[in-house]
């Protein structure tokens, strides 16, 4: 068995135990804090962790004078505890619409983990899945050319929180393509006419400023080598077709 098939058994056990149940006992230690569209990671104190509770979040950082790469993108139910983050220059959380977190201590966190076995078990787990992501994003960068990796990125949304309707799978668009640019160490430009050349392929539509529907998904599957370790990863749990 593969280690992104190994991940997704994982991440199914973990939704079909209901993961916004799971984190529920939390609730009532959490702080529901929302964050605007930058926000310094040093800037979140130490001793506590963040559970983004909604929205998609970049961690960014300026590698060089006006040189931005995003290292990683959290989902809702991921887990960012700032102290554990590499100490890289400038670390910010950008978002291109305002997100949420429940922030609690670390001893909160503990002491609910002590009594619910199923949190102890996903806080566990989550890391591990988020860590399967980080490697499968290196993959993407180290061996696709840029219109696979544009391709990797919209499967990646769409399987994580894209919708099915009338034979497409629509989102929101989390991502500026200057986010999407630096997510995958590629000039904006690269970004907006591989988009547009997806747009006039008849593979994705684009609706206002941030919608987004994959109306050819097993044609977008088709462009990405990693397709099927991506949707393992992200649409574990959901209805997404592999061919």
């Amino acid at each position: 068995m593969s280690s992104y098939e190994t991940a997704a058994k994982i991440i199914d056990r973990m939704l079909s135990g209901d993961r916004a149940n799971i984190f529920a006992s939390l609730q009532k230690r959490a702080q529901l804090v929302r964050l605007g569209n930058r926000y310094a990671v040093s800037a979140l104190g130490s001793g506590f962790v963040y559970i983004v509770a909604r929205g998609v979040v970049c961690i960014e950082t300026t590698a060089q004078a006006d040189i931005h790469a995003v290292t990683t993108l959290l989902y809702e139910g991921d887990v960012l505890i700032p102290e554990l983050q590499a100490p890289l220059p400038e670390l910010t959380l950008t978002t291109q619409r305002p997100s949420e977190f429940w922030k609690l201590t670390m001893t909160a966190l503990a002491e609910e983990a002590e009594q619910n076995p199923q949190l102890r078990k996903a806080l566990f787990l989550l890391p591990q899945v988020q860590n399967a992501r980080a490697q499968l994003h290196i993959a993407a960068m180290s061996g696709l050319n840029s219109e696979e990796r544009i391709a990797a990125v919209l499967v990646e949304i769409g399987a994580h929180i894209g919708m099915q309707a009338g034979g497409a799978i629509s989102f929101d668009l989390p991502l500026t393509r200057y986010n999407i640019a630096d997510y995958l160490a590629l000039n904006p430009d690269t970004v907006s006419r591989i988009l547009s050349s997806l747009v006039s392929d008849g593979i994705i539509e684009r609706r206002g400023r941030f919608q987004v529907s994959i109306r050819n998904w097993r044609a977008l599957v088709a462009k990405c080598p990693l397709s099927e370790a991506i949707i393992r990863l992200h649409g574990a749990g959901k209805p997404l077709l592999m061919g």
